[in-house]
């Protein structure tokens, strides 16, 4: 059982949200004038935060490693010792939890 199934369009949404999270928290800072934008792109990044803070440090580690480094499966395999099964269930997880937290389930 696929315990962190989740409708195609918000898992590529969330997935999306967090690759770019390193440059969104550049964009962040750029955005100091604009009220709205800035409040959107902290909101978005606060609830990242919240989740990746959540998560056991193995967990935190792995998310780190596909999302901020952006590691694919072979690479993380090879490079950071992540199997196969850790890295999808990370993937996985991690995608859930933040479209949990963003409300878009």
């Amino acid at each position: 059982m696929n315990r962190y199934k989740l409708p195609w369009h918000v898992r590529q949404y969330v997935k999306t949200e967090l690759l770019e999270y390193k440059a969104n928290r550049k964009i962040l800072e750029q955005l100091k004038g604009n009220t709205k934008a800035l409040l959107l792109a902290e909101k978005r990044l606060t609830q990242i935060d919240n989740v990746i803070e959540s998560l056991n440090k193995e967990d935190r580690d792995v998310a780190e490693i596909i999302f901020f480094e952006k590691y694919s499966q072979a690479g993380a395999e090879t490079a950071k010792n992540v199997s196969k099964a850790m890295y999808y269930n990370c993937m996985n997880k991690v995608i859930y939890l933040v479209a949990k937290e963003m409300e878009l389930i």
